[in-house]
């Protein structure tokens, strides 16, 4: 009889049977016990071995050795000679023939109580149906190193998940203890060394069916870890963890185990393109060292000779950048100093709304906590994160519109706006580029953790895919499911725009009356279309954050096939446009607005503001039905609601009429944070896959633990944003700069007036614009 077997009867026994209230009776009456009595008859030759075995077995289960001599008619098995010696994992005695004894290392005696006898039962029954043999043949011995109470294997029964705690509460991640798998190491008996992988795989229970959807919850589905030897590959796993549970919940359960599920410890393997981009990365940390030196040298020695060559040098110092990042000066000819508080702020809960986002998609405890946080409306602000987003294409809208109309009266109309479209794009893509090849390199190999395959390594997939489609601004329309960092859309709905904007801004200068009809005729084209689509296919309002659709959100379907699409986010870019014109108008004519029309601005843009920021909450709550006509409504009005008050904050605070909000928004000490806000948004896809990725244990979702993991995020966000912005963004921008004085200027109109405090602010303000 083989081991597996005297295995496998022993657990049967130990489940049959409570040990401390036996009989005869209640053995004789015991299915299983008749199966063991019978196995034993049809083979009464057990050799010294398999004997060995089963008494160590019946040691550490605590099975009555006299019921167990009894009933199966073996007298010995308690008086097998050297008892008391240890045996290996097949049950040999461990020693030499000179009969010394060597060392092999055990747990307490307390720590075999991990292991449970039903346990021990379905494992070996779950192992024998492993078609790999190499695997099967590990688990044997992870088997048997449970019976010997072997520290390797008791670790890495411990690191598995057990019994479900909490499963009826919503606690749908069951993650073990990664760490203590993935550190296990055994040199084993033959020179087979055993490791422990870390698997993380999907149970999908048996779903009813149900005539309505059902989006709140975490759905039918459960992650849960296991821990096996290193040697078995995803679909032996998959086999396993099948055959564990058929033991346990029958067979209405689909398992789902990937390579990218497994996870074990490795060196790290590096590629010609790992190698690229470390080098060139350190290139530019030498430059930026010699700058710096450079820097120093031309300000202690007095060697302060302007040249472009210099300049060109100290763009890239770390210092020249510092002091730039960190200036709190801000230029006053056009009045646009709110902006830096409104991209601030805006940044600021978008980086929160991100968080929460892979919070609530990520492990939890309770997964009913975050639809009971949605549906209060004091949380509102959390759930409009996309009208934050929305925010920013405005601004960029109403800054690119208000600036080239100051450029086009200035020069007259002669203006050639190709220079500014290509150093646009010459000034954003660099660090987007940065960024990008740090997801396709070495992002996927700074961390580990039970979602760090699932997550890190997907998305390193995308971007090798897809980086061609981000760098042409394209990726909101190709390969959108697979798309390279899930943020990325805003830029390419941003450029799509900015280069149709000048034909509307030119419009707008050029004719009086026809300029201002055929926005408005673009405004109102942009509101039909996206409440069309909505009805027409029976979408959204708008973008819901229900957690258990956004565990991947390059995956749910709205995102993907509505959100990201610049059709549906015209409407707020043309309002931008159009705030930028009539700021142009009444600054340019000096138009003074009389109380009564500042009172009725102000009382409308607060109701609009909070009916936009409040309303969301409709759709998150249980009695809300759906209609196709209120979504299609919805989804237009909001956002022109939403423009119209941006517009209006816009225009009131540069004309010295925002009050104590506007005094907020202009605020110097949000200036630093406003001109790291393009990174920002560029890295802060870093910090939340590194965060969901690196999680070890479900997060209980409370109203205070989202805010300061939020809080968290937002810190660790701006600090990457400001080594990005010290290493690539500012020194760019200083190159940009020089370049546009050089080549741009000689095409612009000679009778242009040279203002330097106009051209400082249209610097700065196109520094903000390209952020």
């Amino acid at each position: 009889m083989n081991t597996a077997a005297l295995l496998l009867l022993a657990c049967a026994a130990t489940v049959a049977v409570d040990p401390q209230n036996l009989n005869t009776t209640q053995l004789i009456n015991k299915e299983v016990l008749q199966k063991l009595s019978q196995k034993f008859k049809s083979n009464q030759t057990i050799d010294h071995n398999d004997l060995a075995l089963l008494n160590r077995t019946i040691q550490n289960l605590g099975v009555d050795r006299d019921l167990v001599a009894k009933f199966t008619g073996i007298d010995n098995v308690a008086k097998v000679s050297g008892e008391d010696r240890p045996y290996d994992a097949y049950g040999d005695e461990i020693g030499n023939n000179e009969g010394t004894v060597r060392h092999v290392e055990e747990s307490p005696d307390y720590a075999s109580s991990v292991v449970l006898a039903s346990d021990l039962l379905s494992l070996t029954s779950a192992v024998a149906s492993v078609q790999e043999r190499v695997c099967r043949e590990q688990g044997y011995k992870f088997l048997d190193g449970l019976i010997m109470n072997k520290r390797w294997a008791l670790k890495m029964f411990d690191a598995s998940a057990k019994s479900p705690q909490g499963l009826l509460f919503g606690s749908s991640y069951h993650l073990g203890n990664f760490d203590e798998c993935v550190a296990i190491e055994d040199p084993g008996d033959n020179g087979v060394t055993i490791e422990g992988q870390y698997c993380l795989a999907t149970i999908k229970w048996r779903q009813k069916q149900e005539t309505k959807k059902t989006r709140t919850g975490r759905g039918e589905t459960l992650r849960w870890a296991v821990c096996v030897p290193s040697a078995c590959h995803a679909n032996s796993v998959q086999s396993f963890v099948s055959s564990v549970l058929a033991h346990t919940v029958s067979n209405t359960t689909g398992v789902e185990v990937t390579e990218n599920d497994c996870y074990t410890r490795r060196p790290v393997s590096i590629t010609k393109l790992d190698v690229a981009y470390l080098s060139v990365l350190l290139l530019f940390l030498a430059i930026l060292l010699f700058s710096t030196i450079f820097e120093v040298y031309v300000i202690y020695w007095g060697k302060n000779k302007e040249s472009i060559a210099q300049t060109l040098i100290i763009s890239f110092s770390v210092i020249n950048n510092m002091k730039k990042i960190l200036s709190t000066k801000q230029h006053n000819s056009l009045g646009l100093e709110c902006i830096t508080g409104i991209k601030t702020l805006a940044m600021i809960f978008i980086i929160a709304g991100h968080a929460c986002m892979f919070i609530a998609s990520g492990p939890v405890m309770d997964a009913d906590a975050w639809d009971r946080l949605v549906r209060a409306p004091a949380n509102a602000f959390m759930l409009n994160n996309t009208l934050l987003v929305d925010t920013f294409l405005m601004l960029s809208a109403f800054l690119f519109s208000r600036l080239l109309l100051v450029e086009l009266d200035k020069r007259r109309g002669k203006l050639n706006v190709i220079p500014i479209l290509v150093f646009r794009y010459i000034r954003v893509t660099p660090a987007y580029l940065v960024v990008i090849l740090f997801y396709m390199t070495w992002l996927p190999k700074i961390g580990e953790g039970p979602l760090w395959q699932d997550r890190l390594q997907l998305e390193q997939q995308r971007c090798m895919d897809s980086w061609w489609t981000n760098i042409l601004y394209i990726n909101n329309y190709v390969n959108t499911d697979k798309m390279c960092m899930f943020q990325s859309w805003y830029l390419s709905v941003d450029t799509q725009l900015f280069f149709i904007a000048p034909i509307f801004i030119y419009s707008l200068w050029r004719w009086r009356k026809f300029g201002p009809a055929l926005v408005s005729i673009a405004i109102i084209i942009s509101l039909i279309i996206p409440s069309v689509i909505t009805f027409k296919d029976k979408l959204d309002p708008t973008l819901l954050f229900y957690a258990k659709e956004f565990t991947d959100i390059i995956s749910n379907f709205y995102f993907n096939e509505a959100y990201i699409k610049t059709h549906m986010k015209m409407i707020i870019y043309f309002i931008g446009i159009l705030t930028g014109y009539v700021l142009h108008r009444i600054q340019t004519e000096n138009y003074q607005f009389s109380y009564l029309m500042k009172t009725f601005a102000w009382i409308t843009s607060v109701i609009l503001g909070v009916v936009t920021t409040f309303s969301v909450t409709i759709f998150y709550q249980e009695w809300y039905q759906y209609s196709p006509l209120e979504a299609a409504a919805y989804i237009s009005l909001h956002k022109l609601a939403w423009g119209i008050v941006n517009g209006w904050l816009i225009i009131a605070c540069a004309t010295g009429n925002g009050g104590i909000l506007g005094k907020l928004l202009m605020w110097k000490f949000l200036a630093p944070f406003s001109r790291l806000t393009f990174c920002a948004y560029l890295v802060n896809g870093i910090v939340e896959l590194y965060y969901v990725g690196e999680l070890r244990h479900p997060l209980h979702i409370t109203f205070f633990t989202v805010m300061a993991t939020a809080i968290s995020h937002i810190v660790l966000t701006f600090l990457l944003a400001l080594f990005l912005c010290l290493t690539f963004e500012a020194p760019l921008h200083g190159i940009e700069k020089i370049l546009l004085r050089m080549f741009a200027r000689p095409v612009l109109s000679d009778n242009a007036r040279k203002d330097e405090s106009a051209e400082s602010s249209r610097n700065t303000s196109q520094s903000k614009l390209d952020s």
